[in-house]
């Protein structure tokens, strides 16, 4: 968005917390909601601890506002309630494990979501929207803390053998590990299963406790959304909550609702086929697992019974690694330290765009004003004449709103005003209170060539000191040097996993020198990288690769059994 108030990214970064601050009409729908549809001020009771109706519809509107109010609002409010349990129940196993977490840290992590906001009343007028008070906000605080505190204490009780290190090795080396040897990989892969376990861990804890908890006094708005059975079927149950959850993930995967509706059913009725196929190849198990676990344990229950019946002949093998010899060629890939610099106008950039602004205001009326916006300005509304529409004063950057409430009503502002998107020419159209119907011309800052050329200067005497050993990437200043990592896995194509496609960056990528430190101007924008690692395409012969070509076999023969039984 251009002139209306962006918000910031988030500072806050050993919490992840679901405060989204949204628009003042929400919060006055979930307070009067509150006020007129309840007698009491919580939803229900979870084993005698109140769970407020707030939090619910905080939820909610959450969940509604992610999937753009696409989803029935039973299937919201279930989830939504799951999850304030859940939230709860996570609360409850951090008190037991005796997870504290202290006054300061909060307090920290107060300040760094308050420093988001230019103007601290701003921001306890959107506390209030929201229906925080500073202390229910720092409680917020300090319960989202104490749940990832949880799920690293659970982490850090989990071990990884090597022997599960080595099969996992075995069974991706030629894929998501190409190039990288055993050792090389032994953290990462060790990382990646201990978290994989850990998830697991998680929510068959969490299964246990929702087993074990005491709904009471629960109000009668939120008594559709208890979890409860939607499909039973041999013996085999799937609750509301279990089949709202993949629906909405077929949602997020862009199928239409009703669409959505027949794919969750036909998942579902796959999910019991797996299940009761099971018992025929006497899987185990285990005890109080969630329905989503049972159906993972019972798949590879019987993908590792099918598979070990499997014995490929050398000529299967050959005919197997012909069809699929580009899976195991060895493919070009690069990995670099990346950081992409700001490059912010400079005082001569906003001199030029005031200029050209001024220039632009001693033409405008208010009768051609539309007509010249159409023209010259660089803002989106331009296609309607300059139009912004009413607008409250905390809806625009300070200096823009100082300037439309002090100007006259039917007339122009008579000065140009500045902001960090560039000069503005205001036309005060109508004022009604506290509100202001407005159009605008902008003048954007355009970042000149001298400027770019100035940047890159200063970021090769950068990448001089980072050669030298004088600075690392890590030491980079974060508001100059954006998104600064080390990309593994860069292919020759154009990708850099977790960036997208940069083919204008990955060609200079591969181009330079091992290690050398690079800045770059490339179509505008400046790059500083430093190709650490990379791996030269090279054509495997079969014996290089038989016991994971034997392995792949055997596994697409399986899988495709699996399809033949569950038909």
């Amino acid at each position: 968005m251009a002139i209306r108030k962006f918000r910031k990214q988030m500072k806050v970064i050993t919490v992840i917390i679901t405060v989204a601050f949204i628009v003042s009409s929400l919060a006055l729908y979930v307070m009067n909601h509150i006020t007129y549809s309840s007698t009491k001020n919580y939803a229900l009771k979870i084993n005698g601890n109140k769970i407020k109706i707030e939090d619910v519809l905080r939820s909610k509107n959450m969940i509604s506002n992610n999937f753009k109010n696409e989803i029935d609002e039973d299937i919201v409010g279930t989830l939504a309630l799951d999850q304030v349990i859940e939230n709860e129940l996570v609360q409850e196993m951090a008190d037991s494990l005796k997870i504290k977490i202290s006054s300061k840290d909060i307090n920290n992590e107060y300040n760094n979501l308050e420093s988001n906001f230019k103007d601290k009343e701003q921001f306890k007028r959107m506390l209030t929207a929201q229906g925080y008070t500073k202390a229910s906000l720092k409680k917020e605080l300090e319960r989202s803390m104490k749940s990832i505190k949880l799920k690293e204490t659970i982490g850090g009780n989990i071990s990884v053998t090597d022997e599960e290190i080595e099969e996992f090795y075995e069974e991706n080396k030629f894929t998501m590990l190409q190039g990288l040897s055993l050792e090389e990989s032994k953290e990462q892969i060790r990382g990646y299963l201990k978290e994989e376990k850990a998830g697991e861990l998680y929510q068959k804890e969490i299964t246990k406790l929702k087993e074990k908890m005491v709904i009471t006094d629960v109000d009668p708005q939120f008594t559709n959304y208890l979890e409860k059975t939607k499909v039973e079927k041999e013996g085999i149950t799937f609750t509301n909550v279990d089949y709202n959850k993949i629906y909405i993930t077929f949602i997020s995967n862009g199928v239409p609702k009703d669409k959505a509706l027949e794919e969750t059913d036909r998942f579902i009725d796959t999910q019991i086929k797996i299940l009761k196929k099971a018992e025929e190849y006497q899987v185990k198990l285990e005890e109080g697992l969630p329905i989503s676990l049972q159906v993972k344990e019972a798949y590879d229950g019987i993908y590792n019974a099918i598979e070990k019946k499997i014995t490929p002949t050398q000529e299967e093998l050959n005919s197997y690694f012909e069809k699929n010899r580009a899976r195991y060629d060895i493919q070009p890939s690069a990995d670099a330290y990346i950081s992409f610099v700001k490059i912010e106008p400079s005082d001569l950039d906003k001199a030029n765009s005031e200029k050209k602004a001024k220039e632009i205001l001693v033409t405008v009326t208010p009768e051609n004003f539309a007509s010249i916006a159409k023209e010259k300005s660089d803002y989106p509304s331009s296609a309607n004449g300059g139009e912004l529409g009413w607008f409250t004063k905390e809806q625009m950057v300070s200096e823009f709103s100082e300037a439309a409430f002090k100007g006259e009503a039917g007339k122009i502002y008579p000065e140009v005003v500045n902001t960090v998107f560039g000069s503005h020419i205001i036309y005060v159209q109508e004022k009604d209170g506290d509100k202001v119907k407005a159009s605008h011309i902008l003048v954007k800052n355009e970042i000149s060539q001298e400027t770019i050329a100035n940047k890159l200067k200063e970021v090769q005497e950068q990448a001089e000191k980072i050669s030298n050993g004088e600075l690392t990437f890590g030491d980079l200043p974060l508001d100059k040097y954006l998104n600064t990592n080390l990309f593994n896995g860069i292919t020759d194509q154009g990708y850099i996993p977790g960036l997208g496609y940069k083919e204008n960056l990955t060609n200079e990528i591969y181009k330079a020198p091992l290690n050398k430190v690079v800045a770059k101007n490339l179509d505008g924008e400046i790059f500083l990288f430093q190709k650490v690692n990379e791996i030269k395409p090279r054509k495997v012969d079969l014996s290089e690769v038989k016991e994971n070509v034997e392995r792949d076999y055997k596994a697409q023969k399986a899988t495709e059994k699996i399809q033949e039984v569950l038909k």
